[in-house]
């Protein structure tokens, strides 16, 4: 069941348009040129990403059992409103709508999520931190290659950020105990 969680949300989120990895170094240095960094679909997916981890974080702020899950929580709050920040200057510059709400997918993970208690909630915000942020950690990568300096900046300052969260969680995640 919770796998499936998982996987379902990293296909609401996008993931699927995450390029795949070439299998040589000749297919990979061609995949690599191949792929044109698209900054008005980079800040689109950046922003529905962000909603998720700040609303899931207000989410886990409630629900944690884990002192450490509700301290991850808190950071992630504090650290994505600075996010939401850029992702806004972005999205004006670029004409894209910011989103206010999930789509339906979302929005059905989403309450399911907030449906869970204890150790099992715990377990589960951290598994869609970690691969919400896997997500994250690609798609910023991928934003280095702007030619737009406001868009590699953004990259370059928080690509740090989303990287740390992915690290605590996955350390706060070896450490809680099994459901």
């Amino acid at each position: 069941m919770k796998k499936g969680f998982v996987a379902a949300a990293l296909v609401a989120m996008g993931m699927s348009s995450v390029p795949a990895r070439a299998e040589t170094p000749d297919e990979e240095a061609t995949a690599e040129l191949a792929v044109v960094h698209d900054d008005a679909k980079f800040v689109g997916e950046a922003a529905k990403s962000n909603l998720w981890s700040v609303r899931s974080a207000r989410l886990a702020v409630l629900l944690a059992r884990n002192a450490k899950v509700e301290a991850l929580a808190l950071q992630e709050i504090a650290e994505h409103v600075q996010v939401t920040e850029g992702i806004e200057a972005l999205a004006g510059k670029l004409g894209v709508p910011m989103p206010t709400q999930f789509d339906p997918v979302i929005g059905g993970l989403f309450r399911r999520l907030a449906s869970l208690r204890g150790n099992r909630f715990d377990r589960v915000y951290l598994h869609t931190v970690i691969e919400a942020h896997r997500f994250d950690v690609e798609i910023l990568s991928q934003a280095l290659a702007s030619q737009d300096a406001d868009v590699k900046a953004f990259a370059e300052k928080n690509l740090p950020v989303l990287r740390g969260h992915l690290e605590a969680a996955q350390e706060i995640l070896r450490t809680l105990p099994s459901e």
